[in-house]
């Protein structure tokens, strides 16, 4: 095809003066779309598309000639929603429908291609004005900041149990620049970050952003999703230029969520942006720490449980676990819970290690289960297997899905100790760790990788008991116990790929 391009044109109207701002305009064929109007007109008469059709078409707008990939389209324009590749497809055909064909002068056959597996690409030429707009013609009511940022997830439900969480996440937004808050799969960080970052806003009237990268298989594209979530160009010669570009001069609070498998190359990032913009904050969850200089580590650790003398409901529910049990177990339908029932309630919120995720997906059961069978049936952890909610993310379905995204983020030495460790049914110290790998493991290797472990929220580490400080919660060590090659001597075959996958 002849010259695919996008071409930016001189300002027209007011563009230039003190008295205008200016609005985004992208023309192609016959058609007109208004980036900030979200408006596409062809020939003075309005196309109507939907919010998703005409984010779709904007993106492919944008990089008109490139070809756009599935997963990128789904990142972006269904940013934080789970869907399919299915969705693209449908929404691709709505446009194809409401462009119909291109003209003879338009230089391409269709206005948008599907190419096989690797995405879409819009072939005609593209050319993005910056038209001004006098002031008498601007909204009275006040714009609102940045509406290209990727707003927050909404919050469904109310946080339960986190409010010294939330006080230590409060303080240590307001004096440090970089906050990440590591946790174990499950464990609420997407959650108590979202509440976080909206509340440290209420109180600054800080901008706010986020940019989700667990849809990322790669390192590759870390720096160009996060300018999408900004508003920024993705395609530009310098990506991280474009996104000082679009944050400077502003006070923003980036959340940044699912880091650890991209922290490679989002390090490197973080520390540009946070010492070439003095307004920029970034609170950041991830399964370990960052890592950099100035960051501040608050450790989401599972909620509290009830002891194990619990004599009844009103006691159980002292405990944010067992609260958090009844409220989610109510809300799928669950009968009204009676006093008689609080040392079960209990049970199985210690059996669940007091994870949130596990909690929900206990809960669940108790809308189609009765609490006494599930208490019983709940011994062998099968509930790791258990179906959660369709709205989350595969990884989040089930409390095993979330520990596999952790499994599939370790080396060959952490996999065969984590194996290993699943034969503690108990605390234990570094030298009990170290003798299930003295047969086939340099000893300095495996401390290593026990730190390691620790440091990506596999193991727990207790700083208060100077005798045993590590342990697997039950949980875990049940997903550990069930990996291939482990037995109760410890005994592991060589780690492959395929083991790992």
């Amino acid at each position: 095809m002849d010259d695919i391009a996008v071409r930016a044109c001189p300002s027209e109207g007011h563009a230039g003066t003190s008295q205008a701002s200016s609005e985004v305009r992208w023309r192609f064929g016959a058609f007109v779309l208004w980036e900030a109007q979200r408006r596409l007109e062809t020939l003075g008469r309005r196309v109507h598309l939907g919010s998703r059709s005409f984010d779709l078409l904007l993106q492919l707008l944008r990089r008109a000639g490139e070809v756009v990939g599935k997963e990128e389209l789904l990142a972006i324009v269904w940013a934080g929603v789970v869907v399919g590749e299915s969705s693209v497809r449908v929404h691709i055909s709505t446009l194809r429908k409401a462009l119909g064909e291109p003209g003879e002068g338009d230089n391409c056959k269709e206005w948008i291609s599907n190419i096989p597996l690797r995405g879409y690409r819009f072939n005609g030429t593209a050319f993005r004005d910056e038209v001004g707009i006098p002031a008498h013609d601007r909204p009275s009511t006040p714009t609102l900041p940045s509406p290209s940022f990727t707003k927050l997830p909404e919050r469904l439900t109310r946080l339960v149990g986190r409010d010294g969480d939330m006080a230590r996440m409060l303080a240590a937004l307001a004096t440090r620049r970089l906050v990440t808050i590591v946790g174990a799969g499950g464990i609420g960080k997407t959650r108590a970050a979202t509440w976080a970052a909206e509340c440290h806003a209420e109180r600054t009237g800080i901008l706010l952003a986020f940019i989700d990268l667990s849809p990322l298989v790669t390192q590759a594209h870390v720096a160009s999703t996060v300018a999408r979530s900004l508003g920024a160009p993705a395609d530009a010669t310098d990506t991280t230029l474009a996104i000082l570009q679009r944050l400077a001069g502003r006070d923003v609070l980036l959340l940044i969520d699912n880091c650890e498998h991209v922290l490679d190359s989002l390090t490197p990032l973080v520390a540009e942006l946070l010492g070439a913009l003095p307004g920029l904050r970034i609170l950041a969850t991830s399964r370990e720490a960052v890592r950099i200089e100035g960051e501040h580590v608050v450790r989401l650790a599972p909620l509290a449980l009830p002891g194990a003398e619990c004599a009844g409901l009103a006691e159980a529910m002292a405990s944010p676990a067992v609260e958090l049990l009844v409220e989610r177990a109510m809300a799928a339908g669950a009968r009204t819970f009676e006093e008689s029932d609080g040392p079960r309630l209990a049970a199985i919120a210690r059996q669940v290690d007091g994870i949130p995720l596990a909690i929900e997906l206990v809960a669940a059961r108790l809308g189609v289960q009765s609490i006494a069978d599930l208490a019983l049936r709940l011994n062998d952890h099968m509930r790791l297997y258990s179906a959660g909610s369709r709205s989350v993310l595969p990884r989040h379905r089930t409390l095993a899905a979330a520990l596999d995204w952790s499994i599939a983020l370790l080396d060959d030495a952490e996999l065969r100790l984590f194996r290993r460790l699943s034969v503690f049914r108990d605390r234990f110290d570094v030298e009990s760790a170290l003798s299930v790998t003295r047969a086939d493991m340099d000893a300095e290797i495996a401390f290593d990788a026990l730190i390691s472990l620790a440091n990506k929220s596999l193991v727990s580490f207790d700083n208060s008991d100077a005798v045993a400080p590590y342990r697997l919660l039950d949980t875990t060590r049940s997903y550990a116990a069930r990996l291939p090659g482990v037995s109760e001597k410890g005994a592991a075959p060589a780690i492959t790929n395929l083991d790992r996958a």
